[in-house]
């Protein structure tokens, strides 16, 4: 038997975020975040497969790429608007 492999570690879950996923990662409010994705250029996506990306729900949602999310992570100006509040 191999290991039991574990749900939504790869795949469209891994390769796509949601806003309110990426807004409680990155801690900003909506209107910072809108505000961060404007000046660096972040879009919204359209996943392939929209069920598979959000872990089996068909709800419409808000999807980015979660390596755009990391980059934001490590950005000198989240801590401007952190400082700002």
């Amino acid at each position: 038997m191999g290991k039991i492999k574990k749900k939504f570690t790869e795949g469209g879950s891994r390769t796509y975020t949601t806003r309110n996923r990426a807004l409680r990662k990155l801690q900003v409010s909506l209107a910072d975040f809108r505000r961060l994705c404007i000046l660096k250029g972040i879009y919204p996506v359209e996943p392939r497969s929209q069920k598979k990306a959000n872990r089996g729900s068909s709800k419409p949602t808000t999807f980015y790429y979660a390596k755009d999310i990391q980059l934001l992570l490590s950005e000198p100006l989240i801590a401007k608007f952190r400082e700002h509040k």
